[in-house]
C-alpha cells in the first residue's frame, strides 16, 4: 500500500493514479522517435494519429499490450477500437474519444496544458515531455472530423 502519513493511506482513485504514474514513468526509456511537429488540418488516423500514440503513449510501462495502464492499449491495431466511443472507469463517465466533440473526450482533456481541463490530474504522457501544441491540435482536428478510421 502507498502511505501518505503515519496511519493514513491514499484511497481509491488517487492510489490508482499514483500506481499508474509510477508504472508509466520509465526514465530509462529511449527518446521518442522524431515526429513531425506540424498541425495536420485533415489528419488520418493511420498516418498522423497512430504514430503519435505509438511514439508517446504505447511505450514501456504505459499504454501497450503488456502493461495496459488503466486498461488502455494504444498500440497499432488496438488503439482505435480502445478509444473511439469507448469509456473506462478512469474517465469520469466520458468516452476516451467522442467523435465531433473534443471537449467531451477524455483523451483530449488529459493531454491539455490547463489542469482544470484535466480535472487537476497529471498530464499525459506521465513522466515524459508533454505532446507539442501541434500534436494536440492534430489530434483535436481528427476528433473534430468525426474521428474516422482512416
Amino acid at each position: 500500500m502507498i502511505g501518505i502519513a503515519p496511519g493514513g493511506w491514499i484511497g481509491g482513485t488517487a492510489a490508482l493514479i499514483v500506481v499508474a504514474a509510477v508504472a508509466c514513468t520509465d526514465f530509462m526509456a529511449p527518446v521518442p522517435s522524431q515526429l513531425p511537429d506540424v498541425v495536420v488540418a485533415n489528419p488520418s488516423f493511420d498516418r498522423d494519429i497512430q504514430p503519435i500514440f505509438t511514439a508517446r503513449c504505447a511505450t514501456a510501462g504505459c499504454h501497450n499490450l503488456a502493461s495496459q495502464q488503466l486498461g488502455l492499449n494504444l498500440q497499432a491495431g488496438y488503439a482505435y477500437d480502445e478509444i473511439v466511443d469507448s469509456g473506462s472507469p478512469s474517465s469520469r463517465d466520458m468516452m476516451y474519444v467522442r467523435p465531433l466533440r473534443p471537449d467531451s473526450s477524455w483523451l483530449i482533456r488529459m493531454i491539455q496544458v490547463d489542469p482544470a481541463q484535466r480535472f487537476h490530474l497529471e498530464r499525459m504522457p506521465l513522466g515524459r515531455d508533454p505532446l507539442t501544441g501541434n500534436q494536440i491540435a492534430t489530434i483535436i482536428n481528427w476528433v473534430n472530423a468525426g474521428a474516422p478510421r482512416n
